[in-house]
């Protein structure tokens, strides 16, 4: 059974993640993952927002090796698959990193249209997490 990745982080509407960040009223800055108000003094000004599920790649590269500890995806040589990890920026003026799927690295550019999607991450121990990923838009 699929259980998602962290609660709170994004929901999904259709084939798309919403991620969910946080909006300082006084300052207008957008964070994601949302800063949470129980750890401030003042939660009034701390308001939740559902961020842009399209934006822009703003830069890319491979992972073809398994991460350092804690890492939890497969490790052994015949399992681990390298994959894409990138930044995209939405229009909120944030960079998220984020999986990058549904596209080789050769094929993807600087700049590239993107939309969120979700994606299945499954570790060494037989557990699978759906999380948010971004995938190139298609052309229309």
């Amino acid at each position: 059974m699929t259980q998602m990745l962290a609660e709170a982080l994004f929901r999904v509407d259709g084939d798309r993640a919403v991620l969910l960040g946080s909006r300082r009223r006084a300052s207008g800055v957008v964070k994601f993952p949302a800063e949470r108000p129980e750890l401030f003094d003042s939660t009034e000004d701390i308001e939740p927002v559902e961020l842009s599920t399209e934006g822009t790649l703003f830069t890319f590269t491979t992972q073809e090796f398994p991460p350092p500890l804690p890492y939890k995806g497969k490790r052994a040589p015949d399992q681990f698959r390298p994959y894409v990890v990138g930044y995209i920026e939405l229009p909120e003026g944030l960079l998220v990193e984020a999986l990058v799927v549904g596209a080789d690295a050769g094929d993807l550019q600087l700049g590239q249209p993107m939309v969120s999607t979700t994606t299945v991450f499954e570790t060494a121990d037989g557990n699978s997490f759906l999380t948010y990923a971004f995938t190139p838009a298609k052309s229309a």
